[in-house]
């Protein structure tokens, strides 16, 4: 792709900013690994988004600063939402999440706008900064991806109320009460998600995956989120588990191999059963929030955080010390795992799809080796192949390994 002059001035900007700029020099030293002319390359192609951390000067800001600036209005907006006074009750839900956490889906903001705008040879621009009119274009995918919507619901119940009339006599009467529920449910899309509604080609949608694979996406991360744990951190999570108690790597995989083809995906679906649980296979409503299968009716099974726990408890983790050693829902996971490259994963090792709170419906499995070819092989519990099945890595999109404190001796 030829280098355009705007490009040209953004690079100019990178390397003035570079010379005062602490997080720009931090952000420039990936790159500084590459020769400078694939520097150039990644300026004017759509990784440049993943430079947008620089200011931007004259008629141009930078792609962050807007970006800030759209998520505390996206914060307020939700909060205007969640301080109406007309509705009795406020439930809010947020799809894809566990926990009920609104979703930062930033990196997942700037792959859809870079590849929109700067995916194709045609009317490519740079994106490092922004002029006026891009500003806007970036705002639309923003609000395109972060949506929020409001329903009422209005339940009426008939309930006996006893008062006292004026002769002191008490009079039993039956009321009609009407209450009404505010929903407010948030989707925050992810980059697929979008360019199903843009109607992006194959080339752009690669483009998405080979974005996510660049590993640039970690820039966005928030600092809350751990990366490793410290010495002291794992002795800690250790200290929940019983004296004598090992778990053994081998074990895990083994206790998720077994519910292989077996065990259906039920969002929410959670078991520290030893063994076969008795619910799985029977038809349940799914109750858990923020998935578009809550309030349908399936064959009960696990999430895949909770197929997790199950492993772990059958591999012989008390079950009463699960929520500080090894944790319900994919962030509790994350946070109780340090992170390891993936050249050095063993058995037992947790795979993640994402970073805790930035991607709608994260996703998690547990290492069971490597096939012929080298590729790591990974036991999970999917909505996609709608059970418990074994697959590659790389065919699922995890890109981040993690080694639970418990397997750490």
């Amino acid at each position: 792709m030829a280098i355009n002059p705007a490009t040209l001035k953004a690079v100019a900007k990178v390397a003035t900013t570079v010379l005062s700029d602490e997080k720009g020099r931090r952000i420039i030293l990936i790159a500084c690994l590459v020769p400078f002319i694939i520097i150039l390359l990644v300026l004017s192609s759509p990784f440049a988004i993943f430079f947008s951390m620089l200011g931007g000067q004259d008629e141009t800001v930078s792609v962050i600063s807007v970006l800030n600036e759209m998520k505390e209005d996206f914060r307020y907006s939700i909060q205007q939402e969640q301080s109406d006074s007309s509705a009795d009750t406020i439930k809010t839900i947020v799809m894809g999440s566990e926990d009920g956490t609104i979703i930062d889906n930033s990196e997942d903001v700037l792959i859809a706008f870079a590849v929109k705008y700067n995916g194709t040879k045609d009317d490519a621009e740079q994106i490092a900064v922004l002029s006026d009119k891009q500003v806007e274009k970036f705002k639309k995918v923003y609000w395109d991806m972060n949506l929020i919507n409001t329903t009422y619901e209005t339940t009426s119940k008939e309930v006996e109320v006893t008062t006292t009339n004026g002769k002191g006599e008490q009079v039993t009467k039956t009321i009609t009460v009407t209450t009404t529920t505010k929903i407010i449910t948030i989707d925050c899309l992810t980059a697929e998600d979008i360019g199903e509604i843009y109607g992006f080609d194959d080339v752009q949608n690669r483009m998405i995956v080979e974005m996510r694979k660049s590993g640039y996406g970690v820039l966005m991360v928030s600092g809350n989120v751990k990366t490793f744990l410290t010495r002291e951190e794992i002795n800690a999570i250790h200290s929940y588990i019983p004296e004598g108690v090992t778990i053994e790597s081998e074990k895990v995989v083994e206790a998720a191999e077994s519910l292989v083809g077996k065990v259906n995906y039920f969002w929410g679906g959670k078991s520290l059963a030893i063994g076969w649980d008795e619910r799985f296979g029977i038809d349940m409503e799914v109750t858990s929030p923020g998935s578009s299968s809550t309030g349908t009716i399936r064959p009960f099974g696990l999430d895949c955080s909770g197929f997790v726990t199950w492993a772990f408890v059958n591999a012989g983790l008390p079950a009463e010390s699960i929520e500080s050693t090894i944790g319900h829902g994919t962030t509790a996971q994350w946070n109780v795992s340090t992170s390891i490259p993936a050249s050095t994963v063993m058995l037992g090792d947790l795979a993640f799809l994402a970073t805790p709170g930035t991607r709608k419906v994260n996703h998690i499995g547990i290492v069971a080796g490597r096939n012929d070819d080298g590729q790591i092989l990974v036991v999970h519990c999917s909505s996609g192949a709608n059970n418990v099945s074994i697959a590659t890595a790389e065919s699922v999109g995890f890109q981040y390994y993690r080694r639970p404190a418990v397997l750490i001796h």
